[in-house]
């Protein structure tokens, strides 16, 4: 027993450990720290949005989706409204966390890898920039 904790904390420890590597490795480079700090300023951007609608809302409903030939497709709580943030959080970190697996290849694919985070809330902050536009308008 003593064994497979020693085994699972050595694993840990070395996750851990190429975890840092990599991010450091990332951080050292100047288009990767332009990358990290685009991908948390639109992570910090898209929870501000879904919290200021939420507070714009006075905890009512909001349209939640809309679609170019229907109109109004979806209406819900306000509260439903964080999924779009939380999605993207995890987007970014299952991305972050994908980092160390591709430790031993090139630096170009971590870049593409940030670069999809990226994306991701991009988008996110897209939709939640329409939804703010179409609530609040």
């Amino acid at each position: 027993m003593r064994l497979f904790f020693s085994k699972i904390l050595n694993f840990f420890y070395l996750a851990t450990n190429a975890w840092r590597a990599v991010w450091s490795e990332i951080w050292h480079n100047r288009t990767g720290r332009w990358l990290i700090m685009a991908d948390l300023f639109l992570l910090f951007l898209s929870w501000s949005l879904a919290i200021a609608m939420v507070k714009l809302s006075g905890e009512g409903l909001l349209i939640l989706h809309y679609n170019i030939h229907f109109g109004i497709d979806l209406i819900g709580s306000a509260n439903s409204i964080y999924w779009l943030p939380t999605g993207s959080t995890v987007a970014f970190l299952i991305n972050s966390f994908i980092l160390p697996v591709q430790y031993n290849h090139n630096r170009q694919l971590k870049m593409t890898i940030l670069g999809g985070s990226l994306a991701v809330l991009f988008f996110i902050n897209l939709a939640l920039g329409g939804l703010l536009l179409i609530n609040f308008r």
